[in-house]
């Protein structure tokens, strides 16, 4: 089981797949947020064409879940708005890419060093 201090596991039930699905959620998600429970929107399924809004309150529980499956007729985003998304979804693959290696080049740094 996932284990970290700074996230909270947490399960729903989707009604479009009919699954339970856990989630984790960042402790800090609630930083700023004034009202609650506040919505928390992310895809899932297979084709990430599952539009899931959970509503998570102050204690980081999942008080209600709405679930919708895309269809390509429903036309959510237009094309400038899928550029754009996707522009800055491939501006943090290669940051986190870069990150990566950074941290791969640390720890045969420290492999070296403890002859690991």
């Amino acid at each position: 089981m996932f284990k970290n201090k700074n996230f909270d596991v947490k399960h729903y039930r989707c009604r479009v797949c009919n699954e339970i699905h856990e989630i984790k959620l960042n402790k800090n998600i609630i930083e700023g947020k004034v009202k609650f429970p506040f919505p928390h929107v992310f895809l899932h399924g297979e084709l990430k064409n599952i539009l899931t809004t959970l509503y998570i309150d102050k204690d980081l529980e999942i008080r209600g879940a709405d679930t919708t499956e895309l269809k390509t007729e429903d036309g959510l985003f237009s094309k400038d708005q899928v550029l754009e998304i996707t522009q800055e979804l491939m501006k943090e693959i290669e940051r986190l890419t870069e990150e990566n290696l950074r941290l791969c080049e640390e720890l045969d740094i420290v492999k070296k060093i403890y002859n690991v």
